[in-house]
């Protein structure tokens, strides 16, 4: 049963906490202050996505946490606690039974052992909202298929079906040695023949099989070599066109007065570059200390003229006294070697930047140069690519040829091999076809027995069942014709002739049939403890109030809690006190 029933941020409720006993109790509230979602809680706690709760939507608007906590009490009287909360994108789970963690699978292994009877079933039975309190659209809560598991008729129907299979099995067997005692020893010793030669042919096949892949080896090896070879000399070629283009770029960078001569291979080429850089770096040298030295000149003429403007009527050498055409002579000179040392200053600068540009030039070549690799020899032989290329497809068809021929030969002494080992056996198995015949007959009668056996249990265990629901039935709506429990699990009423499926009876009959059908099948086929009801007493006229009280007060010892949920105070008041139940309130706080 459950203990206690802890709430935080689920709907309505803030923080609730429920310590619950043993015994009827309603729980009244208010309509819209959570009676639904209360038992919606409960189900999800204990059940998780099998509760059919969407627990995202049960989100309180500003809560900071989304919790259920479930306290079950154990047949045994352990305590099962299972924590459930909403984050994000994920409703992480927490149980823990006597110092143990649990994950999902533990805790359905756990009730599944503790109430005798699977997680599923047990979901659709417990803990029940107002839409299924008269809801059997489940087939009666898989009643069916749980007492199979209950009374052990599904273990009993695979051993029939097995046995069937043996059966099955038994009788080709029986077939198969039928037919072998009918072949005769001239077909074994024709089929010894066939063999023979079967073998030879399959020998002869193999040895020009490996003949063929052998050629195929080699003219695929001569085909790497051709394709090595002509690989070597488009490389070389390509170094040499390489060293062509370089000769001739070095030509024409050296100029008609550097006599290269007869240059062959890059190291001769890069010789003569590096003497032609050696010149070079010397004239870019020799110019840039000539102009080092027009700028000396240049400099001494400005200091000069200025002097000359500073030092007034003396001359800035001896001191002697400058006339106005002294004065006027000697800034024309000035002028005259200052405008003659610009110009020769302009003529070294672009020497200097010529010599650069040619040292550069030269020194890229070499760069280039020292990248070429050796340049072989031209001639030797070119090889043929497209000969050997022939030579392999050719090889490679015989060898597949051989191949597929070698397979056929291999394949039919192989199938001639079996069919004499089974000629031969067929002499020796000829005394099994009495055993293979017995083992037939044997595995057929022990599968009639099996499936008889289900069906005998299913009979004396589902039919007092039924029995029992129909009297409870009759106690309570008397004449008002017979309700029937029918092997699929789904209730009919029986009147007279007529049969009335579940969906056409009215809401009282609905209610109170399947109210007796759940605590009748949780009592007698397995141990839980508990069953809660979402409403299940509104819209019933008062004695059918009166009845359903009755049947929950009287639920008896295996169905020790039962919880329902209502909004009449008054009517739970009369039913708590008729049926000596217990009244719990239930307020939010905004109620």
């Amino acid at each position: 049963m459950i203990r206690r029933l802890t709430l935080q941020g689920w709907r309505a409720f803030d923080d609730l906490t429920l310590d619950l006993t043993d015994g009827l109790t309603f729980v009244v509230a208010e309509n819209g202050v959570g009676k639904t979602s209360l038992v919606q809680a409960a189900a999800w706690g204990v059940y998780g996505s099998l509760s059919k709760v969407d627990a995202r939507a049960a989100r309180r608007i500003g809560a900071d946490a989304t919790r259920v906590e479930v306290a079950i009490e154990l047949p045994d009287g352990q305590v099962l606690s299972i924590e459930r909360e909403v984050r994000d994108r994920a409703e992480p789970m927490l149980a823990r039974l006597d110092g143990r963690t649990l994950d999902d699978e533990g805790v359905g292994r756990v009730m599944a052992e503790a109430f005798g009877a699977s997680r599923e079933f047990l979901s659709m039975t417990t803990l029940l909202p107002s839409d299924a309190v008269a809801d059997d659209a489940a087939g009666a809560f898989h009643l069916q298929a749980h007492l199979r598991r209950v009374f052990g008729v599904d273990d009993l129907q695979r051993a029939a079906e097995e046995l069937q299979r043996l059966h099955a099995d038994a009788e080709a067997e029986a077939r198969k040695v039928r037919q072998a005692t009918r072949r005769a020893a001239a077909d074994r010793s024709r089929l010894r023949a066939q063999l023979a030669e079967a073998e030879a042919e399959e020998a002869s096949a193999q040895t020009t099989r490996t003949q063929a892949r052998t050629v195929l080896e080699f003219a695929e090896s001569q085909l790497l070599q051709a394709r090595a070879r002509e690989a070597a000399r488009a490389k070389a070629e390509a170094a040499r066109q390489e060293f062509a283009d370089l000769l001739a770029t070095a030509r024409r960078a050296l100029g008609r007065g550097t006599r290269l001569g007869r240059v062959n291979r890059p190291a001769e080429l890069a010789t003569h570059l590096d003497a032609a850089e050696v010149a070079a770096t010397d004239t870019l040298d020799e110019h840039r200390r000539e102009a080092a030295t027009v700028a000396g000149r240049l400099a001494a003429v400005r200091a000069a003229a200025s002097s000359l403007h500073s030092a007034g009527a003396e001359c800035p050498v001896c001191r002697r006294g400058l006339s106005a055409d002294d004065v006027t002579r000697a800034e024309g000179v000035h002028e005259r070697e200052l405008a003659d040392l610009l110009a020769h200053e302009r003529r070294l600068a672009a020497l200097v930047e010529s010599a650069s540009a040619r040292l550069a030039e030269i020194r890229g070549l070499g760069r280039r140069v020292a990248r070429l690799p050796e340049i072989p020899p031209a001639g030797g032989d070119p090889g043929d690519v497209d000969a050997a290329a022939f030579a392999v497809q050719a090889a490679r068809a015989d060898a597949e040829r051989l191949d597929e021929q070698a397979a056929i030969a291999r394949a039919r002494r192989t199938t001639l091999a079996a069919q004499v080992a089974d000629e031969e056996r067929l002499a020796r198995e000829s005394h099994e076809a009495s055993l293979a015949h017995g083992r037939a007959a044997t595995t057929g009668v022990a599968a009639e027995v099996m499936r008889a056996t289900a069906d005998a249990i299913l009979t004396e265990r589902i039919d007092p069942l039924a029995a029992e629901v129909s009297h409870r039935w009759k106690r309570v709506f008397g004449e008002r014709g017979s309700l029937r429990l029918r092997p699929d699990g789904h209730l009919v009423l029986v009147r007279g002739v007529h049969e009335i499926p579940f969906s056409q009876f009215s809401s009282g009959e609905k209610v109170v049939a399947l109210l007796a059908t759940r605590l009748l099948v949780l009592g007698a086929s397995t141990r839980a403890s508990f069953l809660w009801l979402d409403e299940p007493l509104e819209h019933l006229d008062p004695r059918n109030r009166r009845i359903t009280a009755s049947l929950m007060g009287a639920a008896g010892e295996h169905v020790r809690q039962i919880l329902v949920t209502t909004y009449e105070e008054a009517l739970a008041r009369r039913l708590a006190s008729a049926a000596s139940a217990q009244l719990r309130y239930v307020r939010t706080p905004e109620s």
